[in-house]
C-alpha cells in the first residue's frame, strides 16, 4: 500500500506543521510520499498518475480545501478500485466534511484514524465534463463564489466570513436571473431563480445547507430552487439557508431530486461554482456518476 498526502503547499503554515507532526507520530519507520501541487490542476495531473499507472494500492490524503479536493477528484474518475481517497481539511470552508458532522475537523486530521479506515463510494457529479463532488450552483451565489475567492486570495481571512462580505457586495447586481431547465424527463417552464443549487454534499459556501437531506453516495442529485426573494429579506433569509430551515418556505423553495439535468441558455455564457470553483458555460448537462469515488473515512470509535 503506498501511502500518499498531496498537498497544497500554500496552505497556512501551522497546520501543515501539525500535519508534518501528524504524519512522523503515525508513520514512524514506514515509508509515506509528499506530493506537492505546483500550479493550478496540478493536483490533478498527480492523482490521476496514481489512480491509473501505480500497480499497487494506494491510499491518497488529500490535505488542503475544497479547491483541491475538486482537483483531485477530476484525476480520480474512472480510477482503479485499489485506489482510496481520505480528506484531510486543511483549508478555510472545508465544506465537503461537514456533510460526516457530527464528525469534526480534528477527526478527520488525526491520522490515528485511519488504521481501519471506513469505506464509502461516493459519487460525483459532472458538468460538461468537469466533475464536481459537492456542489455545482448558478445565480446569485456564484458572484458571491467570484468575490468570497477574490478575498481570500488577498486577505488572510477564513471561514464564512469571505461569503458574507461576498454576499453584501453582490447586493449590488440584481438578484434573479431567468433559466430553462430539464430536469430528467421533465420539462420546467422558463422561470426567474435567484438560487439553482445541485447538491452531492450537504454544505456549501463557507456552511449553508441548500439541500439539508443530501446524501453522498444515493446516486441522486438533490436540488434546490430558489425564487422571489427581495434584496431587504437576504440577510434573515441566509440565517434560515445556514441552518437548512429554508426548505420550510415552500412558495419560495422548491427541493427536488434527478438523476440529469440540462440547463438551455440558447449558447449564452453563463457562469457556475464547482466546488467553490467558478466556470463558464454554454447549455451545461449535471448528470451524476454513481460511486465514482473510493473514500475511507476516519474510524473515530477506533
Amino acid at each position: 500500500m503506498k501511502e500518499v498526502f498531496l498537498i497544497n503547499p500554500h496552505t497556512d503554515a501551522k497546520k501543515l506543521y501539525a500535519l508534518m507532526e501528524e504524519i512522523k507520530k503515525n508513520f514512524k519507520g514506514r515509508q509515506v510520499i509528499i506530493e506537492k501541487t505546483k500550479a493550478p490542476k496540478h493536483a490533478e495531473y498527480i492523482a490521476k498518475k496514481y489512480a491509473l499507472f501505480e500497480n499497487e494500492p494506494v491510499h491518497l490524503y488529500v490535505c488542503g480545501g475544497d479547491g483541491l479536493l475538486h482537483e483531485t477528484i477530476n484525476g480520480l474518475i474512472d480510477a482503479r478500485s485499489e485506489v482510496h481517497v481520505s480528506v484531510l481539511p486543511l483549508g478555510t470552508a472545508n465544506d465537503f466534511v461537514k456533510t460526516f458532522r457530527p464528525w469534526t475537523t480534528a477527526d478527520f486530521l488525526n491520522l490515528a484514524n485511519y488504521k481501519n479506515p471506513i469505506a464509502m463510494d461516493c459519487d460525483v457529479m459532472s458538468v460538461n465534463g468537469e466533475y464536481a463532488i459537492n456542489t455545482v450552483s448558478f445565480g446569485f451565489d456564484v458572484y458571491v463564489a467570484q468575490y468570497a475567492n477574490h478575498m481570500k486570495s488577498r486577505l488572510p481571512v477564513q471561514g464564512i466570513i469571505p461569503y458574507y462580505t461576498g454576499m453584501l457586495q453582490t447586493l449590488r447586481r440584481p438578484l434573479g436571473q431567468e433559466y430553462r431547465m430539464q430536469i430528467d424527463d421533465q420539462r420546467m417552464p422558463a422561470a426567474i431563480y435567484d438560487f439553482v443549487v445541485f447538491c452531492n454534499g450537504k454544505y456549501y459556501g463557507g456552511g449553508y445547507q441548500p439541500c439539508p437531506d443530501a446524501m453522498i453516495n444515493d446516486g441522486v442529485i438533490d436540488i434546490c430552487l430558489i425564487s422571489g426573494l427581495k434584496k431587504r429579506d437576504i440577510v434573515y433569509f441566509a440565517k434560515a439557508y445556514e441552518k437548512g430551515e429554508h426548505v420550510s418556505h415552500t412558495d419560495r423553495v422548491t427541493i427536488k431530486q434527478a438523476h440529469i439535468i440540462h440547463m438551455d441558455t440558447n449558447n449564452e455564457t453563463i457562469y457556475g461554482n464547482l466546488d467553490g470553483e467558478v466556470r463558464a458555460f454554454k447549455n451545461p448537462t449535471i448528470e451524476l456518476k454513481s460511486h465514482a469515488i473510493h473514500l475511507w473515512l476516519p474510524n473515530v470509535g477506533e
